[in-house]
């Protein structure tokens, strides 16, 4: 009995291509920091605009913008967006916003979430107090339903340089 091994090879490569492709999300994100300064308008009425953060000092708000672009040729579901609150800055409570997205920060280091007048802190003599803008250490959105495929979102919060 002979064997032909130049057949095996093209067996096993339309066996591969015939197999199924696999259709999946991929989540691009991309992180801002911005600032709003005051702009007079060719009108002469002053608006806020929004601009890259070049300089921060002490009292500067940032505002951070996190966008999330689904590449990918299918809906990407149980999407969660999570973000260290950088070091130097104060999260501002109540700042987070995302449309379709239900937000929650953690001041634990990112092991528990939740909104933040539900959290609680160890003071240094032991007693636990509420959890204040600036304890917390992340922040996180869940968004609500899938996000298309080629479809993108935003979200964002604010941090005071400290």
């Amino acid at each position: 009995m002979k064997f032909h091994f130049s057949v095996l090879p093209r067996v096993l490569l339309g066996a591969l291509l015939s197999l199924p492709v696999v259709a999946q999300a991929e989540l691009v994100l991309k992180s801002e920091a911005l600032q709003e300064v005051a702009v007079k308008g060719k009108d002469g009425k002053v608006q806020k605009k929004r601009q890259a953060v070049t300089t921060a000092t002490p009292g500067t708000e940032v505002i951070y913008v996190i966008t999330y672009r689904n590449t990918g040729t299918q809906p990407a579901n149980a999407v969660v967006v999570n973000n260290p609150i950088p070091a130097g800055m104060r999260y501002q409570a109540g700042s987070a916003e995302g449309a379709g997205a239900r937000s929650e920060v953690s001041v634990d280091g990112g092991k528990q979430y939740g909104a933040l007048e539900t959290l609680r802190v160890k003071n240094a003599d032991g007693t636990m107090r509420p959890a204040r803008g600036e304890d917390v250490t992340h922040a996180r959105w869940t968004v609500l339903g899938a996000v298309p495929a080629g479809k993108d979102g935003s979200v964002s919060y604010r941090a005071v340089v400290k």
